[in-house]
């Protein structure tokens, strides 16, 4: 008995020294492009738990995972192109270690990058809509809403991500300012790729299904939460081959390409939405979260 009490007593010893002996880092860039995702983590050489990184006043939920130095924390993040202005934006890390919780903070520079105007002509209607359409574009909007905001913890998505077609022909970049019927528009919060009627769309992540149907502006539409606020999204779409809750895989066939909503013609439209922001879509598809954070600076937690 003398003998079982000395070695547990040796083991927290043990362990209390490694914390008190534990390193632990933030990664994230000091500069960034706006309209553009960037990575971030948590890494620690000791055992930590409930990692959250607080961006654009939303609070990201991460995994913890072997890695790094011992444990490690990814994130995606980004700023929206219709709404962010240029100038400095506060990051915030928080978790749990050894029973206390350590904050660390930091500053991120978003830098205005200039994105073209595009003229587009389509139906009247899908410029101003009838007044009996409102009813249900803001039940959509609100439908919407609640998809975005879907946050879990556990990590589904792996870099580089699948590309959605098969074959990958821009027809309209991300951040495009638009005009409608020479009305001007919100800036595009997505990628246009060509792709005839019932092309096959590949998920770009692993992830779980939150949200389908056939919307006023954005036609037949797909969103899939792929964990810690990472969210891919398409619009256009003339079937849908899954619904929500079903779990998907990376690289699985969930729907067809089409012409439906406000569309000049057939194509499909791929957004990525990180912790609520739309990002481009189309820069991740070449790298991977390890190579993004070699673009970040890493810091100590306890230096910040």
């Amino acid at each position: 008995m003398r003998v079982r009490k000395f070695l547990l007593l040796l083991l927290l010893l043990l362990l209390s020294s490694g914390e008190a002996n534990s390193a632990s880092w933030v990664n994230f860039p000091t500069s960034w492009d706006i309209g553009q995702a960037f990575a971030v983590s948590i890494s620690s050489t000791a055992e930590y738990s409930n990692p959250v990184v607080t961006w654009m006043n939303r609070s990201i939920t991460l995994n913890v995972e072997q890695g790094g130095a011992g444990r490690i924390s990814y994130g995606l993040l980004g700023s929206d192109v219709r709404n962010t202005k240029p100038g400095n934006y506060t990051i915030l890390f928080e978790f749990v270690q050894g029973g206390k919780k350590y904050k660390a903070s930091g500053n991120i520079t978003l830098k205005a990058r200039e994105y073209p105007f595009e003229n587009l002509r389509v139906s009247p209607k899908m410029v101003n809509p009838p007044k009996k359409e409102l009813p249900r574009i803001r039940e959509e909007q609100k439908l919407v809403g609640a998809a975005l905001r879907t946050m879990t913890p556990l990590r589904l998505w792996t870099t580089p991500p699948q590309p959605p077609l098969s074959t990958m022909t821009l027809t309209s970049h991300y951040g495009f300012r638009r005009v409608y019927n020479g009305v001007p528009r919100n800036g595009h919060n997505g990628a246009d790729l060509r792709a005839a009627n019932g092309t096959d769309v590949l998920a770009p992540f692993a992830g779980t299904v939150v949200l389908t149907g056939f919307h006023y502006y954005a036609g037949g539409s797909l969103y899939i939460d792929s964990g810690n606020g990472v969210i891919t999204v398409f619009f256009h779409l003339s079937n849908i081959l899954v619904k929500k809750g079903d779990k998907i895989s990376k690289g699985q066939v969930v729907a067809k390409s089409g012409s439906t909503g406000r569309v000049t013609g057939p194509h499909l439209h791929y957004s990525l939405v990180l912790g609520g922001q739309f990002v481009d879509p189309i820069p991740l598809l070449s790298t991977s979260i390890t190579q993004m954070l070699k673009l970040g600076t890493q810091s100590q937690v306890n230096n910040l």
